[in-house]
């Protein structure tokens, strides 16, 4: 009697589990549409743009590089004080990619080497005089003082410059450089470059 209900018995307990795990399966329509940073979905894969998580990853690479090169770069260490790094100029030549993105990238970097206490001893950033004169007469008007000139001696701009080596066929290749250059001798004291290539399915 006993073989003659386990066959009912194991298809109760199966239907039973389906209907559980049912319950904790969102109904179809109903994703959040949220993707992890590091994946690349199909779209991107399918775009001629460099992804963003090479994008990302530059600008990982970027603030580990300049912290590694700090204490070797004597425009700065012999400075009596903090180095003053104005968030300078973004040349972009890709033709497919808003400088939008690149000025995302520096954004990055900056934040992450605000976290180092080393950096920030050594470096103090201020935003261009351009977007603070807008600030500053938006909101104390058109008679308000301009902002404070920099010591051409202690003052770096951190430029980037972004290419697309043209496309052949499915493939695109880009570069992105960051330099950090002195005001006073225009001599680029720090740079970090990244090559990528990408194709196209």
């Amino acid at each position: 009697m006993t073989n003659r209900f386990a066959p009912l018995c194991v298809l109760t307990i199966l239907v039973g589990l389906l209907a559980v795990s049912g319950c904790d399966t969102p109904p179809v329509g109903h994703r959040s549409g949220r993707v992890d940073t590091s994946v690349t979905t199909d779209a991107e894969v399918r775009s001629t743009r460099v992804l963003p998580v090479a994008l990302l990853e530059f600008s990982d690479q970027v603030p580990q590089a300049l912290v590694q090169d700090l204490a070797d770069i004597p425009a700065i260490q012999e400075l009596p004080g903090r180095a003053t790094i104005v968030m300078g100029d973004l040349n972009n030549r890709t033709g497919n990619i808003s400088s939008d993105e690149f000025e995302l990238i520096r954004s990055r970097v900056r934040n992450s080497l605000l976290q180092s206490r080393y950096v920030r001893d050594r470096l103090r950033f201020v935003e261009s005089r351009a977007r603070m004169d807008y600030l500053r007469e938006r909101e104390l008007g058109a008679a308000a003082p301009s902002q404070t000139q920099h010591d051409p001696d202690s003052a770096f701009a951190l430029n980037g410059d972004f290419y697309r080596i043209g496309r052949r066929g499915s493939v695109n290749q880009y570069y992105m450089e960051f330099q950090l250059v002195h005001f006073k001798t225009n001599e680029i004291v720090f740079s970090k470059r990244y090559d990528v290539k990408q194709e196209k399915p």
